[in-house]
C-alpha cells in the first residue's frame, strides 16, 4: 500500500522565514503593497506540491490570545521585537493567499501553531502516512520519529529533511531528549529562561552525560563542573519551568477528520481566483507558471477559512465571506423595549437556540459577556452582559427577564457544545434547565469521523460561510471579545445561535433517519449537563505526595538505568534508539534468544519503540527498559505536572472531558489526561493515591466488572460463556475448564492465563502469534489452543464472522443501543488495512456498547442523586468506572444507588456486576 504524505506548515514561522529571505530582494507593487513574504512562501508552497506531491497539507496558525504557556510565565514571548510594519501589511494577503490555494488553515485559541502540529503529527503519524513539519524551528525537532521528519526549506530552494541523526548532528540528544536540552540552555526569542550561565554546548553535554533533565537533578552532585553545578542549584525552578514551556502539546482533540486536509492543489490552479490574485499582486512570472499547469477551471473544495487578522468593519466581512442567501433580521437588544420584546417571543416559542460570547475559555474563570437567541431560521438576537453595552436596562434586568426563559421545563433549548455554554452562564449565576439540544452532538452521532466545529458544519450542511472567530482579533495581538465592535459582535453572535438552529432542523430528520433520536435525546444530550457538572465540581490532588511521588521516581529511575547497564554490560544513552539498536540487536540480539523473528524496522534499523519492546518483554534487560520509560512518563506527565494545573481559586484539578472525540462513543478527557494512569502498576497505584476527598469528604469508586468480556457473552449468544457468568464463576479458569475438557478444580495457573489471554484478546483480533508472545508457549501450542477456544465457545467465532459480514455490506457497525461507527477498509483485497477494519468492525460493538452503559448508568446515577437531594457528586469517569466524593454520613445512601444504577443500567442476558470501594483517596476506593 502506498504510503501516504501529510505536511503541516506553521504560519507564521513560514511568514517570518520568507520575509527575512527575501529582505535583500523587496518586491512592491505599484499600489506600494509589499510583498515579499507572500511571494517567497508562494514560491516554496509550489516548489513543494511539484517535488514532494503531498496526499494532505495543513496549516497551523498561533492562537491570538495568549496560550497556556502565558498563564505559567507571564514574561513568555516578553522580548518579542515590534512586529515589522511591512510585514504587517502583507498578513491580509498572506492568509488569503492560502484561502485561495485551498489550503485548510486551523487555529486553536489557546494554542500555539507548535501545539496544534505536535497534536496532529502524534495522533496521525503511522508507517501508513509520514508527516512532514514544514518549518526550521529547533523546537519541532522533539516530535521526529521514524514516521515524522522536519522539512526545512533552505536557500537556493534546496530543503533539509531532518530525521533522528539529524536532531542528533545538532544536539548530541535524541528527539526525545531535546526538551531536556532546551530546558537548560533556555531560548532568548520566546523568553524561556533556561539555566543562565549554561550554554547550548553546556547543555548538550550535560544531557548526553545524563540524559534527563530529572536524572540531571537527581545525580545534581555527580556533576563536576562546580559553575554549572552551582547555576543548576540556583536555577532548579527555571530549567523546570522551561521544560514545560518548550514541551509541544500532543493531545489537542480537534474536530476535523484527515480528509479535511486533502490537498486539492491541481483543482485549485485550475481556479480562476488564483489568477486573479496574483495579478492583484502582480506576480506575473507566477502567473506564466501556473497557467502552464492549471487544466480546466474548477470550483475549489470549501477550505478551513480563516480571515485577515484586521479589525475588519461588518461591511468589509460580508463582503469577504459572502452573504447568507437565506433572509435573515439580526439584531442587538439593547434598551427595555427590545429586552421585553425578546422575553415575549421567548415565551411563546417552543424552542430555541442559544449561544454565548465568553471572556475566555476557560471553564471555571470565565464568564458569558453576551448571549444570542435564535427563534426561527433567520431570526436571532444578541443580548449584551456588559454594561456599556446598555442604554436603560441592567445586567440584573436582562437575568431577571431570561431566568425564566432558561428554566422552563416546556422549552427546548439548543446549543452547539451544550457543555460548554452552560458553564459559562453559570458562571454568571444563571442556571439552565433542559430539555437541551446539541448540534455538536447530534453531528457526532451521524458521523464520528466528521468535522463537528459550527464553521465546518455551516459549510457541509448549509452551504454558508460562516465569520470565524479569528476574525473578530487584531493584527497582533489578541482584542477580548469585550472589546470587539458591537456590530460585528452582534452579527457574529446571531450568526452561532441561527446557524444552532438551522442545524438542528438539518439534523433532526436525519437522526430520525438512522435510528439514532433515542440515542441523542436519551443519552448523549442528558449527559453533557452532567460533565458541565463534574468539570466544574474538579478533584482534589495532594500536593506533597505527588512531590514525594516525584523523589521517588526519580531515584527508581536511578536504579533502573543501573540495572539495565549492568545486564547490558555496559553504560549508554537509554534515551538513544540508535544506541539501544546496538545493544539489543547487536550486541545481545535479545531478538533471537527469544526467536522473534519479525521486528519492525526503520530507516536506521530495527525499531525500539514500546510495541517491539513488548514482543521481546521476557528479557530482564526489556522488561527493565519498559518500567524505566513507565516512569519516567508518569513523572513527566502527572507528578511534575499535576501541581501546575491546580486552579488557584478552587485549589482543584478541573480536566475537561469530550463526549465527541472518540470514534467509539467513550468519553475521553484532557487537560490533565486522567484516561492513561496504569492502575494495575505500583507506581499508577500511588498516583491515584494523590487523589483525595478535600477535608473530611471521602471518595467513591464503582468499576464494572469484566464488562466487555460480559457484553461479549450477550451480544454473542454464547451458552458457554454466558453460563459461566450466570453461575458467578472465575470467568478466565471456566474458560480453561472448558477449552481443555477439565473440571474447574483442576485448571492450572498457566492454563488459566492463556484462557485469560484470549477472552481479553479475542475481540481485538489476537492471532496466534501475540497468543504466543503474550503466554510464551510456541506458536503451534498458541494455534492449537486458539483453535480449540472456538470449538469450545463456537457462537463466538459465528459473532465475529457475522460483525465483519454485517459491517462490510454497511460500512459501519452498531452498538446494542444504535450508535454507528463508520469503517473504511473492509473492500481491501489484504494487508494490514483490511486486518485493522475487521478487528474494528468486531470489536466496536462491545467497546460502544460498554461507553453506551456507563453513560446511561451516569445518568441514572446523577437522576438518583438529586432526587434524594445528597451532596454526592459524581467527579471522574475514567473507563469503565466512575469516582464520586461524598460525606461519610452520605455513603450508605450513596453506595446503593451507585451500585443498582451501574448494575441496572442495561438489561441482558448475563448479570452486570460493578464492584464499589470507598476511602479517603482514589487508590483506597478503588481497592
Amino acid at each position: 500500500m502506498k504510503v501516504k504524505k501529510l505536511f503541516l506548515i506553521d504560519a507564521m514561522a513560514m511568514a517570518f522565514r520568507s520575509y527575512h529571505a527575501m529582505r535583500m530582494r523587496q518586491l512592491v507593487t505599484s499600489k506600494g503593497l509589499p510583498t515579499s513574504a507572500i511571494y517567497g512562501t508562494l514560491t516554496i508552497l509550489m516548489k513543494l506540491m511539484d517535488d514532494e506531491k503531498p496526499d494532505y497539507i495543513m496549516i497551523a496558525c498561533d492562537s491570538r490570545e495568549d496560550t497556556f504557556r502565558h498563564d505559567m510565565y507571564e514574561d513568555y514571548k516578553a522580548n518579542r521585537t515590534e512586529f515589522p510594519e511591512d510585514l504587517g501589511l502583507q498578513m491580509p494577503y498572506f492568509f488569503r493567499m492560502f484561502e485561495v490555494l485551498g489550503i485548510p488553515m486551523i487555529r486553536i485559541p489557546g494554542f500555539e501553531a507548535d501545539d496544534i502540529i505536535g497534536s496532529l503529527v502524534t495522533q496521525l503519524a503511522s508507517a501508513d502516512l509520514h508527516c512532514y513539519i514544514v518549518s526550521g524551528d529547533k523546537d519541532f525537532m522533539q516530535l521526529i520519529n521514524e514516521n515524522v521528519w522536519l522539512y526545512s526549506p533552505q536557500k537556493g530552494g534546496k530543503v533539509k529533511l531532518v530525521d533522528s541523526a539529524g536532531v542528533r548532528e545538532r544536539f548530541a540528544c535524541s528527539p526525545a531528549q531535546v526538551t531536556d536540552v532546551l530546558s537548560l540552555m533556555g531560548d532568548s526569542s520566546d523568553n524561556v529562561p533556561g539555566v543562565h550561565g549554561i550554554g547550548e554546548k553546556g547543555a548538550m553535554k550535560l544531557i548526553e552525560e545524563f540524559h534527563s533533565l530529572e536524572n540531571l537533578y537527581a545525580h545534581i552532585d555527580e556533576v563536576r563542573n562546580q559553575r554549572q553545578k552551582e547555576a543548576l542549584l540556583q536555577h532548579r525552578h527555571e530549567a523546570f519551568l522551561s521544560k514545560e514551556l518548550v514541551t509541544i502539546k500532543k493531545d489537542i482533540v480537534f474536530e476535523l477528520a484527515l480528509s479535511d486536509m486533502e490537498a486539492n492543489w491541481e483543482t485549485a490552479l485550475g481556479h480562476g481566483n488564483v489568477l486573479e490574485f496574483l495579478e492583484e499582486l502582480e506576480f506575473r512570472t507566477l502567473i506564466k507558471r501556473i497557467q502552464d499547469k492549471a487544466g480546466p477551471k474548477r470550483e475549489p473544495r470549501k477550505t478551513l477559512k480563516l480571515g485577515s487578522p484586521t479589525r475588519k468593519t461588518l461591511a468589509e466581512l460580508l463582503e469577504s465571506y459572502g452573504t447568507d442567501p437565506h433572509p435573515h433580521h439580526y439584531q442587538a437588544v439593547q434598551d427595555r423595549t427590545q429586552l421585553a420584546k425578546l422575553v415575549a417571543a421567548l415565551q411563546a416559542c417552543q424552542e430555541f437556540a442559544f449561544d454565548t460570547e465568553t471572556s475566555g475559555l476557560d471553564s471555571i474563570n470565565d464568564r458569558a459577556i453576551g448571549v444570542s437567541f435564535a427563534l426561527a431560521a433567520g431570526e436571532a438576537y444578541y443580548v449584551s452582559l456588559l454594561a456599556k453595552d446598555l442604554q436603560d436596562i441592567t445586567i440584573d434586568d436582562i437575568f431577571a427577564g431570561l431566568r425564566p426563559i432558561f428554566q422552563d421545563p416546556h422549552k427546548k433549548k439548543l446549543a452547539h457544545n451544550l457543555k460548554f455554554d452552560l458553564q459559562m452562564l453559570g458562571n454568571c449565576g444563571l442556571q439552565v434547565h433542559g430539555p437541551f439540544g446539541d448540534t455538536m452532538l447530534a453531528s457526532f452521532l451521524l458521523d464520528s469521523t466528521a468535522s463537528h466545529g459550527m464553521d465546518a458544519l455551516a459549510r457541509r450542511m448549509l452551504n454558508v460561510n460562516k465569520i470565524p472567530t479569528t476574525e473578530l482579533m487584531g493584527p497582533k495581538n489578541t482584542i477580548p471579545m469585550s472589546e470587539v465592535d458591537s456590530e460585528v459582535l452582534t452579527y457574529y453572535a446571531c450568526e452561532d445561535a441561527d446557524y444552532c438552529l438551522r442545524l438542528h432542523q438539518a439534523f433532526s430528520p436525519l437522526l430520525a433517519g438512522e435510528g439514532l433520536q433515542k440515542l441523542y435525546e436519551e443519552l448523549e444530550v442528558p449527559l453533557a449537563q452532567i460533565l458541565a457538572n463534574m468539570e466544574q465540581s474538579g478533584i482534589y490532588v495532594n500536593v506533597e505526595t505527588l512531590h514525594g511521588l516525584s523523589q521517588q521516581m526519580a531515584t527508581r529511575m536511578q536504579e533502573l538505568e543501573e540495572l539495565i547497564f549492568k545486564l547490558a554490560g555496559e553504560s549508554f544513552n537509554l534515551n538513544s534508539p540508535k544506541q539501544l539498536q546496538v545493544i539489543i540487536f547487536d550486541k545481545l540480539k535479545i531478538h533471537e534468544k527469544l526467536g522473534v523473528k519479525k521486528i519492525k524496522k526503520t530507516k536506521s534499523g530495527f525499531s525500539t519503540d514500546v510495541s517491539v519492546l513488548e514482543d521481546l518483554s521476557a528479557d530482564p534487560l526489556i522488561q527493565s527498559l519498559l518500567e524505566y520509560r513507565t516512569v519516567t512518563k508518569l513523572k513527566g506527565t502527572y507528578t511534575d505536572t499535576l501541581p501546575l494545573m491546580i486552579n488557584s481559586k478552587t485549589q482543584r484539578i478541573h480536566t475537561s472531558f469530550h463526549q465527541a472525540g472518540t470514534a467509539t462513543g467513550r468519553l475521553s478527557s484532557s487537560d490533565p489526561n486522567l484516561q492513561n494512569i496504569p492502575i494495575r502498576s505500583e507506581i499508577g497505584q500511588k498516583i491515584r493515591g494523590a487523589f483525595e476527598g478535600q477535608g473530611e469528604l471521602l471518595l467513591v469508586s464503582a468499576d464494572y466488572s469484566q464488562i466487555e468480556l460480559r457484553l461479549l457473552a450477550h451480544i454473542s449468544g454464547d451458552k458457554n460463556l454466558s453460563q459461566a457468568f450466570r453461575d458467578g464463576k472465575d470467568i478466565h479458569a471456566a474458560t480453561a475448564a472448558t477449552v481443555f475438557g477439565k473440571t474447574l478444580e483442576t485448571v492450572t495457573h498457566e492454563e488459566r492465563s492463556q484462557a485469560k489471554a484470549i477472552n481479553y484478546g479475542v475481540a481485538y483480533g489476537m492471532g496466534p502469534q501475540r497468543f504466543a508472545l503474550t503466554t510464551g508457549v510456541s506458536f503451534l501450542e498458541a494455534r492449537n489452543f486458539i483453535s480449540k477456544y472456538f470449538e469450545a465457545f463456537p457462537r463466538i467465532r459465528t459473532y465475529m464472522d457475522d460483525a465483519i459480514d454485517f459491517a462490510t455490506v454497511h460500512g459501519f457497525s452498531k452498538t446494542l443501543l444504535g450508535r454507528k461507527r463508520r469503517i473504511d477498509g473492509l473492500d481491501q483485497q489484504g494487508g494490514l488495512a483490511l486486518v485493522n477494519a475487521k478487528n474494528i468492525a468486531v470489536n466496536a460493538p462491545i467497546q460502544g456498547t460498554a461507553a453506551d452503559l456507563i453513560k446511561l448508568a451516569m445518568i441514572r446515577i446523577d437522576r438518583e442523586i438529586k432526587q434524594q437531594a445528597l451532596s454526592a457528586k459524581m467527579l471522574l469517569q475514567i473507563h469503565d468506572e466512575l469516582v464520586f466524593e461524598c460525606h461519610p454520613r452520605e455513603l450508605d445512601r450513596l453506595i446503593p444507588i451507585v451500585k443498582e444504577g451501574m448494575e441496572g443500567a442495561m438489561s441482558l442476558s448475563v448479570p452486570l456486576v460493578a464492584d464499589i470501594g470507598y476511602g479517603k483517596n482514589w487508590l483506597e476506593a478503588h481497592h
